[in-house]
């Protein structure tokens, strides 16, 4: 089966859904941390000040993360929580190893409430023959700026004494430090041993006493600072952003902006060429914002996809697609499933969606493909012939099977679906089971095992369908859809607890809606596009926590598409 058009649609959505996940975990923290579920932490992320338009991605945590892994304790069972304290301490190694600083002495005495990272720039040095050299910045806001400035001044004596030549510059009046790699083997640090600090350059700046800045290159900082001092070109004045922060529920713990195009471009998004059709025009849609809440099995993010400059949204009203009687047909064991209504427009039209990729769209493709059916001649004829309304979903198995339902009116037949497969060279042929007719379409070709063998004919069945409780329901393979029958009686996936612990996250029904099942989708994801293995790198132990993902899609303004992802986060996918 071809599904790289399918796992190339849920590794860009996976990708900064990992994004999101990560900038939750840190931002779980509160006094009573059980207060942050229903409450969040700060509001805004004021630190976006500081942030260029142009930036491809920021994370805000709005919380204080060294009390992360108190709610995590109350929430984890308690023959879980000595690996939980041992995340919590591997994540605090991983600080002192990469900057120098351990957390609890140099970090938590002055840090606040936000700790925000960005990516301002794809390639610092804009040289093509170096690769991506990508601008990083972190800010954390601060507390107690006499511990702040301590900890910068024991900071640049631990790299001075590793034979780093340190280097001071005065940018608008805001003293710059920034360092170059040692010319000889380090020498002894404050702590009483040998260390080699991870990052090989640093910049550090206090601004106004309110906020420390690390980048790991001047120019960054440089930036920064410069955006600081002339607010109307940083990103927290960018009227999409605004407008985001004031839509969006106040009840965050993290926040989450990303430039599609941008990001994708960064990442290194893949397969280009196989994009088409109306992805091909001008997009849309480009921004995505993010906001996070908790819940106790997870984490929940209301999102909003702005229109690029100069474009506008079709207003389209949320209405409610007839969701629950097609998801109760999909086996419970269905590793991916997205439902909802106006399929063609779905799949013809993507570019309102971030980066060009329509979810719908990329589905239906690989659905065509393990059909053995032309894409291209299937979207422009065979797509008028389908109800608005579809239901798509992937079973496990060494071949993956495709499923597609929709619903039939009284008098409706698939008699145009049947012909049009006939025109691609499918045999099309009814095959009793019982008192329910099956339709197998059918490839037949010659053959032989190896060149003594005589010829010998080959059957292979592409695909079958047959009407169940209603709807059409067509299959891949028998097997898959077998199961389907079997799921009448047997659970589904709409009875799926961690389905269910997800959906009723959503304050109202959308007009589509997303299933993943992450941990078994996640191999196959990684393999395809190594990015997503970074990404999950970055963001362990979290990463490793991620369970099943839904994706609720609503109605849109002129200038915003909205929507809901929910997050299962377990302790042993």
């Amino acid at each position: 089966m071809k599904s790289r058009t399918f796992y190339s649609a849920i590794a860009l959505v996976a990708g900064l859904l990992v994004l999101v996940g990560v900038a939750g975990f840190w931002g779980l923290t509160s006094q009573n941390p059980r207060a942050l579920l229903t409450q969040g932490g700060q509001t805004v992320p004021t630190a976006a000040q500081f942030v260029p338009r142009q930036a491809p991605v920021m994370a805000a945590l709005l919380a204080r993360p060294d009390r992360v892994w108190q709610l995590r304790q109350l929430l984890t069972p308690a023959s879980r929580r000595f690996v939980a304290r041992q995340e919590w301490q591997a994540l605090k190694q991983s600080l002192e190893t990469t900057v120098g600083w351990a957390y609890d002495t140099d970090v938590r005495p002055w840090l606040g409430a936000e700790v925000t990272f960005a990516v301002t720039t794809p390639d610092l040095d804009h040289d093509e023959t170096n690769g991506l050299q990508a601008g990083y910045l972190a800010l954390l806001s601060c507390r107690d700026v006499e511990a702040a400035r301590e900890a910068l001044h024991v900071l640049w004596q631990q790299r001075a004494a590793q034979g780093r030549k340190l280097i001071f510059e005065t940018v608008s009046g805001i003293p710059l430090i920034y360092d170059q790699a040692p010319s000889r083997p380090s020498s002894k640090g404050l702590r009483g041993q040998a260390e080699t600090v991870g990052l090989e350059a640093l910049t550090s700046a206090l601004v106004g006493d309110r906020y420390v800045l690390l980048a790991n290159a001047p120019r960054v900082l440089r930036q920064a600072i410069a955006t600081y001092q002339a607010p109307d070109v940083s990103l927290a004045r960018a009227a999409n952003y605004r407008t985001a922060i004031a839509t969006l529920p106040p009840q965050r713990i993290g926040w989450v902006y990303a430039n599609g195009p941008r990001l994708l471009a960064w990442l290194g998004k893949e397969d280009q060429a196989e994009l088409s059709l109306a992805e091909a025009d001008e997009p849309t849609a480009n921004f995505l914002f993010l906001s996070l809440r908790a819940f106790s099995e997870g984490l929940l993010g209301d999102t909003a996809i702005a229109a690029a400059p100069g474009q506008t949204f079709a207003v389209n009203q949320s209405h409610s697609a007839a969701l629950t009687t097609a998801l109760d047909l999909l086996p419970e064991s269905t590793l991916f499933a997205t439902t909802g209504s106006d399929l063609a427009q779905r799949v013809a039209a993507s570019q309102r969606s971030l980066g060009g990729v329509s979810v719908a769209q990329r589905s239906f493709r690989a659905l065509l493909e393990s059909l053995s059916l032309s894409v291209d001649s299937a979207i422009t004829e065979l797509l008028p012939a389908l109800p608005d309304d579809y239901t798509m979903g992937m079973l496990p198995g060494m071949t993956p099977t495709w499923l597609f339902l929709t619903s039939l009116t009284e008098g409706q037949s698939w008699s145009a679906v049947d012909e049009f497969a006939k025109t691609q060279g499918i045999n099309v042929s009814q095959v009793p089971l019982g008192d329910r007719a099956l339709t197998t379409w059918t490839r037949v070709g010659v053959t032989r095992s190896n060149a003594q063998s005589p010829l010998s004919i080959t059957t292979q069945v592409v695909g079958v369908h047959t009407v169940v409780q209603g709807y059409q329901v067509l299959a891949t393979s028998l097997a898959g859809l077998e199961q389907v029958l079997q799921s009448v009686t047997t659970p589904s996936l709409l009875a799926q607890p961690a389905f269910e612990q997800l959906t009723e996250q959503f304050a109202q029904p959308g007009e589509a809606l997303t299933y993943v099942n992450w941990p078994a989708l996640a191999p196959t994801l990684m393999d395809q596009f190594p990015w997503l293995q970074a990404i999950a790198a970055a963001g362990q132990p979290l990463t490793g926590h991620i369970g099943a993902i839904t994706i609720s899609d609503y109605g849109s303004s002129e200038s915003l598409q909205q929507g809901s992802v929910a997050i299962r986060l377990v302790e042993d996918p």
